[in-house]
């Protein structure tokens, strides 16, 4: 079986952006984390946080993006493997989506780490 590979590196950059549109377009997760992602950044703009607490709320939030991707990867080679349920197949697909919760949680602290004292002050006068 010939090996299958990007003929060019735009074509590599093109595949690249047919995936993040594909999981926008097919998992409502992916939605809610990239408009959460999005809001982070924007809140960490306009209470004026660190570059260094920017470029953190950014690896996080990047990080629950990424794991999402990886988890509908994971879960639609299962379903191209096979349709019908199997034990391992569960495995995989809980323990894929359950990296995805845990940097969500993960996530959720820092931002509330970072945002939680402006945020505070901003509602609490």
């Amino acid at each position: 079986m010939p090996i299958i590979r990007a003929e060019t590196l735009i074509d590599s950059f093109k595949y690249a952006f047919e995936g993040i549109a594909y999981t926008l377009k097919t998992q409502r997760n992916m939605r809610i984390h990239s408009f959460v992602g999005i809001l982070v950044f924007v809140a960490g703009l306009y209470f004026k946080v660190s570059r260094l607490e920017l470029a953190i709320l950014v690896m996080v939030a990047s990080t629950v993006v990424v794991a999402e991707m990886i988890n509908t990867a994971i879960e639609s080679t299962i379903d191209l493997y096979s349709r019908q349920r199997h034990p391992l197949a569960k495995i995989a697909k809980d323990v894929a989506a359950a990296a995805v919760l845990i940097s969500a949680f993960s996530a959720a602290i820092v931002g509330l780490l970072i945002l939680g004292p402006p945020l505070f002050k901003l509602f609490i006068r």
